[in-house]
């Protein structure tokens, strides 16, 4: 997976993902074995309906997109051709076949070895035994050539040619590929082709394939896929990963001196159950739906996340001309407990835990303890932009706060010489960062900063003090009043549940796109060269903007929305482009 042409396949692969929609699927995961640790099912691309209605398929196959695609194609060959280890470039031609390749269903996953409960049973040496259960699945039908072509390249290219054999494994011819540290099984049966490491995994997914594994034996049947419910069907691309994998991996073993099963079980990992997710068209919109699923009590992974509102105080700062705005909470005083636990877990009988050495360092450092340190935040963390070309001096963050006094303190005393200025405006504090020397070819010529405001409530910062001066003054004092957010984002609000932990919108509407654009020409010119800069890479993308006609984003994107919250099964996020 490593080879030129590979890596080039599986660039394609990225890049078309988003755009693809659910064929007729005849690879059910649910039928997997339930020993399945995790998979990535893709199945396939898109009808020539479903193209004209999704709002992403038609801006990239519009032909005003054609220099984007262009120069995207340059550069995967521009790569292919630099490889140290290719000895053939690839065209243009064969990156157009191999794209065709993505027509038709694959899955990629991970089998969990199912010896290893007898392992565990006989003596140490017998667990180290290495077991690799990745396999992937190919509806080949139609594209043997094509595929055939990519394996032989492969190949081709590595530096040290494999030793290749033939094998059968469960009645099914397949070739053998051992190479210095690894061996692979490629087989055909039917209209699939195989590929694992494992002779038992290859018999597994062979027997997947023809629905053969008993209704008992599937992954259907397991608690963590059922409790995934829809986020693992009837999409376009499907994810889950089953944390159960992960907790029967050998934690024996230390890493930089600390001992790693006290760590594991400090963390409470057997509360998180999967991780599952999806990707699906529905209608002009790409909507991605995943959660981490598991028992959400306090004490477990899940007390990252905050338990969440209706409204973040960041909310009040929205106005007509805002872009984008992006916003989450986390649980400080969760992570703290989380991070103290596990780093207490490694201290055996009698030692000084490693927090505490962090803990009298900090304090000294800061003036105050660590724990009343995290307590002074919110944990709510925002980000505003108001610039119609997308300039970042307008870009805003803003960070929410419980006591300003408490705060002012950390800040001086955890900034200390980097606090340049400092003045005071009604209820409001303003603090001149420096971020230190800009150099030139004269030397330091002069000096950037960064810009704060500390409120009540919450701080608000910015590279320009006029940005921050703006969002203050946009701020509500009744946050659930704010009339100046966008129609649009309060009918999207409404599709999300009431308490969230996390909200962003971004407006492509609002974008001057020409101005942006002249705006990352210019940047692009003043990014500074180096022997590693590749000027090819760079020529073809600066043409492709330079040659792309911007109108193509507003005619066919609108809005983008998502949403994170946290229940009682775990921790959500929905979102979609339209």
């Amino acid at each position: 997976m490593k080879r030129a042409k590979c890596n080039a396949f599986l660039g394609v692969l990225m890049l078309a993902a988003p755009f693809a929609t659910l064929a007729q699927s005849n690879l059910d995961p649910g039928q997997l074995p339930k020993s399945t640790a995790f998979y990535l099912a893709w199945h396939g691309t898109p009808s020539g309906e479903a193209r004209k209605a999704n709002s992403l398929l038609a801006m990239w196959e519009d032909a005003d997109f054609a220099p984007v695609r262009a120069a995207i194609v340059a550069e995967m060959m521009r790569s292919s051709a630099e490889s140290p280890k290719a000895k053939a470039t690839l065209t243009a031609e064969e990156l157009s076949q191999y794209a065709a390749l993505l027509d038709n269903e694959l899955v990629f996953g991970y089998i969990a070895n199912p010896n290893a409960a007898k392992l565990e049973a006989t003596n140490r040496e017998a667990q180290h035994v290495i077991w690799n259960g990745m396999f992937l699945v190919y509806d080949h039908t139609g594209k043997e050539a094509t595929l055939a072509r990519l394996l032989l390249q492969t190949r081709m290219n590595e530096k040290d040619p494999p030793k290749i054999s033939t094998a059968t494994i469960a009645g099914i011819s397949s070739i053998k590929i051992e190479r210095k540290n690894s061996t692979t099984y490629w087989a055909d049966d039917g209209k699939y082709t195989f590929s694992a490491s494992e002779p038992t995994v290859l018999e597994q997914i062979s027997a997947w394939t023809k629905h053969a594994i008993p209704e008992a034996g599937r992954l259907s049947q397991t608690a963590a896929f059922r409790e995934a419910g829809d986020l693992v069907k009837g999409a376009v691309v499907e994810f889950f990963f089953r944390l159960a994998s992960v907790r029967g991996m050998d934690w024996d073993n230390s890493f930089a001196g600390f001992r790693l099963r006290p760590v594991v079980q400090s963390l409470q990992l057997e509360a998180v159950h999967s991780i599952a997710g999806h990707v699906a068209l529905e209608g002009t919109r790409t909507r991605m739906q995943s959660a981490i699923l598991g028992e959400t009590a306090p004490g477990s992974l899940f007390d990252i996340w905050d338990e969440g509102s209706a409204s973040p105080s960041s909310w009040q700062f929205i106005t007509a001309n805002t872009v984008s705005y992006q916003e989450g909470r986390i649980n400080l005083a969760g992570i703290y407990a989380l991070i103290k636990r596990a780093m207490q877990s490694t201290a055996g009988p009698g030692q000084v835990s490693p927090m505490d050495f962090l803990e009298t360092g900090t304090s000294t450092r800061l003036g105050m303890p660590l724990p009343a340190a995290v307590a002074l935040f919110s944990g709510e963390f925002a980000s505003l932009q108001s610039s119609s070309t997308l300039d970042p001096a307008k870009q805003v963050s803003v960070v929410g706060i419980r006591d300003k006094v408490g705060t002012l303190k950390l800040l001086r005393a955890g900034l200390a010489e980097r606090v340049a200025g400092e003045r005071a405006e009604g209820d409001t504090t303003f603090l001149k960062i420096s971020e230190g020397g800009m150099a030139s070819a004269a030397g330091i010529a002069s000096w950037k900063y960064y810009h704060l405001a500390v409120a009540p409530d919450v701080i608000v910062g910015s590279a320009r003090d006029e940005s921050v001066q703006e969002t203050l003054a946009a701020g509500k004092s009744t946050i659930t009043e704010n009339t100046l957010v966008p129609l649009t984002w309060q009918q999207a609000r409404k599709e999300f549940p009431k308490t969230i932990n996390g909200l962003g919108f971004f407006d492509f509407q609002k974008i001057d796109w020409a101005a942006a654009k002249e705006r990352w020409i210019a940047n692009s010119h003043k990014a500074p060269t180096s022997r590693e800069t590749q000027p090819a890479a760079a020529g073809a993308f600066e043409n492709g903007l330079k040659d792309l006609d911007v109108r193509v984003f507003p005619r066919h994107l609108h809005l983008a929305a998502s949403a994170t919250w946290k229940d009682a099964q775990g921790v959500h996020f929905d979102g979609w482009i339209q």
